[in-house]
């Protein structure tokens, strides 16, 4: 999911990395005096292009987050108010915590320092079981 985002724009994946942009609204000085809307509020200045644009990336990376999502854990993520929360969420759900993850790199490991053919075994069955704690180690990131 992450080359996907990465391959929508550097932008997009900011978004995710470093939360929903906030455009800061400051009111409008004309003059030395602050316009107001009808005599009350002070009016305020509108979001700058990159402002919008910023936005405009938030809302993607939200949008295909979203639709990326299985439909069994959608209600993990109904709650998230932008795509950094959602993408904080799933990946605690699917990479646990940093205890979980050094759990499955031990195991990991030791499926692969004390792998062994099985007696009767074939040798495609052999090889399709080492590609497995290959492919475990991947995912842990040592490959």
């Amino acid at each position: 999911m992450s080359k996907y985002l990465r391959r929508l724009g550097r932008d997009v994946w900011r978004s995710i990395e470093e939360g929903p942009h906030v455009s800061v609204l400051t009111p409008v000085q004309t003059d030395g005096a602050t316009t107001r809307i009808g005599g009350g509020q002070p009016s305020l200045n509108r979001p700058t292009k990159d402002d919008l644009d910023k936005m405009e990336n938030d809302a993607i990376a939200f949008y295909e987050i979203s639709c990326g999502v299985a439909p069994d854990n959608f209600d993990i993520i109904i709650n998230c108010k932008s795509a950094k929360e959602i993408w904080d969420v799933l990946e605690n759900l699917y990479e646990g915590t940093g205890q979980a993850q050094d759990m499955k790199l031990t195991t990991a490991l030791n499926e692969f320092n004390n792998f062994k053919a099985h007696a009767g075994e074939s040798l495609e069955d052999s090889f399709k079981r080492f590609n497995l704690i290959v492919t475990k180690l991947s995912n842990v990131g040592t490959v």
